[in-house]
């Protein structure tokens, strides 16, 4: 077992097996094994959201035509001088520079004819990096819009038909503008289920899902009236013919595939995968996780320890009005640490794989048995879990898990390793 031969702390296994998992569902690998066919016209690549950049250097070092493109990725991340025009924006709250890049988007792509093609990029991060609000509303509309789903606890599948719905660009609208321009789509997945035309709100692709929760949160009467009137209204789908053309270069599904491979492989480790695509509360996941570490611990489990137990997708979590610094994987780490407070033999990794969880820094945390009574001396008057700050909690218990941007967004990874 490469774990005990080298000699690995079951922390060190697990940041192995996040690293590793990674760099194997890489979507740069499919990119380059697709073969686009040069056109009469011209090539117009777009590369949008976490990782953009990357991906647009794959695409030049494999296609050998001329081509001109555009780049739209997060301001933390880096985009090398590759001779495309590239825009730096905000996320997850959008931005004027957003804006820019938006109604650059659009310009070229309504100057796109039949002989052309429109290479699409999209991935995690596009919905906020692309805002266009609604002709009679403005940017601080769609910030609004969007300030309120973060904190609303919606999936992040009800949150981009909101965000398609309220945009000059996004749900098949970028498409509707390049049309007749054939449009190849090429899409990185960071949604539960891998519905790939709800990834950063689809700007070339028409939703196929409909609303799970009904109840439109508060935006304000004007933003909400406007909403409702477009979700009751017939989608226009006569010029969007394009998702024949789509590609999923790499999906939460395929990570994890990758992540039980290469766990059984190289670390010679039994895996339990709970769900690829868990939709769900802070309270349901860390319920599901308990039951599982407490399965595989009874002598008489069929699966045998050691066991590392796996799980993607993300929780949902409404913020109270009054709240810290954190994200989903920060604050699911800390609410399983309760639940399994003075367990041993129990280690949890719990990280966003893009690098950036929530409004912190870090990529999430990892947690043992003994991580919640460490918390609860810095809290000895109250519950650490309750104040929604979870970034400054594992900070003091030196159990961030921290990698900077990845450039890989394919939504959470979970791995818990019980001995």
């Amino acid at each position: 077992m490469v774990g005990e031969k080298n000699n690995l702390s079951d922390i060190e296994i697990l940041k192995d097996i996040f690293f590793n998992s990674l760099q194997l569902a890489d979507p740069l690998a499919k990119l380059k094994q697709i073969e686009f066919k040069k056109p009469i016209g011209r090539v117009f690549f777009v590369a949008v959201g976490k990782g953009a950049g990357r991906h647009a250097k794959a695409f030049l070092e494999h296609y050998s035509g001329p081509s001109e493109g555009l780049v739209v990725l997060p301001e933390n991340e880096w985009c090398e001088d590759i001779g495309f025009k590239v825009f730096k924006a905000s996320h997850p709250v959008p931005s004027i520079s957003g804006l820019e890049a938006s109604k650059y988007l659009s310009k070229e792509a309504k100057r796109l004819g039949k002989d052309d093609l429109m290479i699409f990029c999209i991935s995690g991060g596009a919905s906020a990096l692309l805002p266009y609000p609604p002709e009679g509303f403005n940017l601080d509309d769609e910030i609004r819009l969007n300030k309120v789903l973060l904190k609303s606890g919606l999936s992040i599948k009800d949150m981009n038909v909101y965000r398609g719905a309220f945009s000059q660009i996004k749900a098949g609208k970028l498409a509707q503008m390049a049309y007749p321009c054939p449009i190849i789509n090429l899409v990185v997945s960071d949604i539960p289920g891998d519905d790939i035309t709800l990834v950063g709100s689809g700007p070339t692709l028409i939703p196929s899902t409909r609303l799970l929760n009904p109840k439109t949160p508060k935006f304000g009467f004007k933003i909400e009236k406007y909403i409702n009137k477009i979700l009751s209204s017939n989608t226009d789908v006569s010029t969007c013919v394009n998702i024949h053309n789509s590609f999923c270069l790499s999906s939460s599904k395929i990570l994890f595939e990758e992540a039980t491979n290469y766990i059984e492989r190289v670390h010679g480790l039994n895996t339990i995968v709970l769900s690829t695509e868990f939709e769900g509360d802070v309270k349901s996941l860390t319920r599901l996780y308990k039951n599982a570490i407490m399965d595989v611990s009874n002598p008489d489990s069929s699966i045998k320890r050691p066991v590392v137990i796996l799980s993607g997708g993300e929780v949902e979590i409404k913020l109270p009005a009054n709240y810290g610094k954190g994200g989903r994987n920060s604050q699911f780490s800390l609410a399983l640490s309760k639940e399994i407070d003075g367990m041993k033999g129990v280690t949890v990794l719990s990280a966003d794989t893009d690098g950036i969880d929530g409004n912190g820094d870090n990529a999430g945390a990892i947690i043992d048995g003994s991580t919640y009574c460490s918390a609860q001396k810095f809290y000895p008057n109250e519950d650490p879990l309750e104040l929604y700050d979870s970034f400054n909690i594992h900070r003091k218990l030196n159990t961030l898990f921290c990698t900077g941007p990845t450039g890989i967004n394919l939504n959470d990874f979970r791995a818990a390793l019980v001995r």
